[in-house]
């Protein structure tokens, strides 16, 4: 039985794969990325950006990106422990 992480991580994923399809009109072409700027910024809007809105929208506290690393943090150091 797959945990509810697991279950989440793969419904994330699976939306985030349609970013590259070319019938999604937001696609994002990946010879885009080849270039180490467009990269940077790529990775710290999915792994940053993207994410403290997420979870501003859902907890309703008005965070930053740094504030919500450190939740990020803590729930990796919580789940390490497992």
């Amino acid at each position: 039985m797959k945990t509810k992480q697991e279950e989440y991580t793969n419904k994330i994923l699976d939306q985030l794969e349609n970013l590259f399809k070319e019938d999604n009109e937001n696609k994002i072409d990946l010879t885009e990325l080849e270039d180490n700027n467009n990269a940077a910024d790529f990775f710290h809007a999915l792994a940053n950006l993207a994410p403290t809105v997420v979870y501003v929208n859902l907890t309703k506290k008005e965070v930053g990106t740094l504030d919500f690393n450190h939740v990020a943090n803590r729930l990796c150091m919580m789940n390490a422990k497992r």
